[in-house]
């Protein structure tokens, strides 16, 4: 992975904790909420930015962007996930967490088994689409 290549190992500058819906049985009924599947902050790197200033609708300002998050291969991400990250996280700044929406990650293999470069990571398509307040 990244940190295996020390050329790469701060390239991981933000954190993100990944949030999911997953069923709970209440009784006889079943519940969706929204739950956080990470334990610590994930190490990642946001990158790729496609922003939008605010767009005005009938009732609301709205900001809208497209990016991409680089993290380990190892991280348990699935397309619908709500992604908070924090940009510098890593470096142990503590700024506010933007909201995103995953889209289906893509993994990224090293040929031979990841012993050649150790740039193996798991890449995740993201969408911000906001009201602004």
């Amino acid at each position: 992975m990244l940190f295996d290549n020390p050329i790469f190992a701060g390239w991981y500058t933000d954190t993100v904790d990944i949030y999911r819906v997953l069923s709970r049985k209440d009784g006889n009924m079943t519940r969706q909420e929204r739950q956080k599947v990470n334990q610590l902050p994930v190490s990642c790197r946001v990158y790729s930015p496609k922003k939008d200033g605010p767009a005005m609708t009938d009732n609301a300002a709205r900001e809208r962007s497209v990016e991409k998050l680089a993290c380990d291969l190892t991280v348990d991400i699935r397309a619908g996930d709500e992604l908070l990250v924090i940009r510098g996280g890593s470096l142990g700044h503590a700024n506010q967490p933007e909201r995103y929406v995953a889209g289906a990650p893509v993994a990224y293999y090293d040929p031979v088994g990841g012993g050649m470069t150790g740039l193996e990571h798991k890449e995740v398509g993201l969408l911000k689409d906001n009201i602004v307040r």
